[in-house]
């Protein structure tokens, strides 16, 4: 009996020897291999070993053996879940941390993979488990049902103990996937570089803004370099700007400082002339082969006509549309010329040609001339209402009559002024009836007979009154020049030349020598103009 006791014990020791190499190499295995595979390698190869070794006088053993091998298993199995739990979760975490761009999506969703995992090969080790206990009570189905109770009161607990480390092993995954987002939100929230708020771009170093305002190197919004942005606390700024004293315009779609010349709108919608350099311009400047003028105080181009001042201290014409002016313009009453290439006010006089094609005379001080002008030793006569040169044409200025030719050159026919000095000159001659010369006397028509170099035709004063055509009104404004007459038309009795001031000058009667007289005192009846 004692040699069969110690056979039983050698074989029970041998069987057990069998199992725990088993284990070892399904513990080898669970490395190399995915957890559930390993788990169910494991658990078979158990069975399989207690199948071939049991007997039925030794399936009290067997039963005691399979159980102690079922409950190895699971213990190796639960270890190694949570070693594989444990270190899922390990390695999500370190890969998120570890990365400034982590993306929480990724880690939440990694993290959920590996508890996953944890909850397959739990339940595959509970189910390999369980295989392996109806496996044995199948051969030994004389087993004592105090053993098999045993046996399955040790499963339950295995089970229990298995379901318990894989809830648990699927808590931590969840707590570590909850860490994990936590991490990954710290780490996104911290806010780095140019960051689009609402449409506006603020610029963030460390989740912090500058403050003030400040023109700075930095990466470009684009992420193709870098390049200077005008910042004011933090947020980039476009449109016009002030900067140091100047007014900058700063492109609104990529925000830079605008590197060319252009006629601009602002953000408040007016528009403003920038050069190459992006400062806003005033004062006269060029554009499309034309020059304008923008105000050096609201930088707006000029609405209306004005004479201004340009940045370089000429004075130039600029029109309602804000554009320099050149040729003729009229300003104040006058009209004036502008150099087509200068556009500065002519300052000497010239004969020139019009924006329209006509010639003018214009002056040493720029205006547009009328009248009697003397031009390159010549008499020209310009019109007061066209401002062009006559020819062809008698005309009367004053009390002269003249003659344009067919080139404009003026020769003068009646010189009234000529004559009333003439007559002027003889002023304290006494009067002598018959009279027409200074060395002998005056009488009144003799002395308007030598004046004007009349004829013996028109010697007397009735026949002198038939050289012009009579008139009546305002005798008191009668020119100069003009002949006064006393009487009426058929018989008048007195003849005086006018000094178109209400005074004349005349020989009056006996014993009187020739001298002003004055219409308050001596009124006329009429008056000619000889042509």
């Amino acid at each position: 009996m004692k040699s069969k006791k110690h056979y039983k014990l050698y074989k029970s020791g041998k069987q057990w020897k069998t199992l725990a190499i088993t284990a070892a190499v399904a513990i080898a295995g669970v490395v190399s291999f995915d957890n559930a595979t390993a788990n169910a390698d494991v658990a078979s190869s158990a069975i399989a070993t207690t199948e071939v070794s049991q007997t039925t006088n030794d399936s009290s053993a067997v039963q005691s053996d399979a159980t102690s091998a079922t409950v190895v298993v699971a213990s190796i199995n639960s270890t190694e879940v949570s070693s594989t739990a444990s270190a899922a979760s390990s390695e999500t975490v370190v890969a998120p941390v570890s990365a400034e761009s982590v993306s929480v999506s990724a880690v939440a969703s990694s993290a959920t993979s590996s508890a996953s995992s944890v909850t397959q090969s739990t339940a595959a080790v509970a189910t390999e488990a369980s295989s392996a206990i109806s496996a044995t009570s199948a051969v030994s189905s004389s087993v004592a049902t105090t053993t098999s109770e045993a046996t399955v009161s040790a499963t339950s607990s295995m089970n229990d103990s298995n379901l318990s480390d894989a809830t648990s092993t699927q808590d931590s995954a969840a707590s570590s996937a909850a860490e994990i987002r936590a991490v990954a939100a710290a780490v996104s929230s911290t806010k780095n570089g140019w960051v689009n708020e609402n449409g506006t771009y603020t610029y963030y170093t460390n989740g912090k803004v500058a403050s003030g305002e400040s023109y700075s190197y930095l990466p470009t919004i684009n992420g193709t370099g870098h390049n200077w942005y005008l910042v004011k606390d933090g947020v980039v700024q476009s449109g016009v700007q002030q900067w140091y004293g100047s007014y900058y315009y700063f492109n609104p779609t990529n925000y830079l400082k605008l590197d060319h010349q252009d006629y601009v709108q602002s953000q408040w919608g007016s528009w403003y002339m920038v050069g190459s350099d992006g400062i806003v311009k005033s004062g006269v400047q060029k554009w499309y082969g034309k020059y304008y003028y923008f105000d050096p105080t609201t930088y707006l181009k000029l609405d209306h006509q004005d004479y201004v001042r340009s940045q370089w201290g000429d004075w130039y014409m600029v029109g309602s549309d804000g554009i320099v002016q050149s040729g003729v313009q009229k300003w104040y009453g006058k009209y004036y010329y502008f150099d087509p290439t200068t556009y500065l006010k002519l300052d000497h006089q010239d004969y020139v040609r019009s924006q329209w094609g006509d010639w003018y005379m214009v002056g040493s001080d720029g205006v547009v001339q009328s009248g009697l002008v003397s031009w390159k030793g010549s008499t020209y006569y310009f019109d007061s209402s066209t401002y062009l040169k006559v020819t062809n044409k008698t005309f009367t200025v004053g009390n002269t009559t003249y003659k344009a030719d067919g080139n404009g050159f003026v020769t003068v026919v009646n010189d009234f002024n000529a004559k009333v000095n003439k007559a002027l000159g003889e002023i304290g001659v006494p009067y002598v009836w018959g009279g027409n010369s200074p060395s002998v006397g005056f009488d009144c028509s003799g002395l308007v007979q030598w004046a004007y170099g009349l004829s013996s035709s028109y010697r007397t004063t009735y026949q002198q009154q038939t050289l012009g055509t009579h008139v009546y009104s305002n005798v008191s404004s009668a020119p100069k020049g003009a002949l006064l007459f006393f009487g009426s038309d058929s018989t008048p009795y007195h003849v005086a030349i006018s000094l178109g001031d209400g005074s004349y000058v005349h020989a009056p009667t006996v014993g009187e020598n020739v001298k002003i007289g004055y219409q308050n005192y001596f009124t006329p009846s009429y008056y000619i103009v000889l042509s």
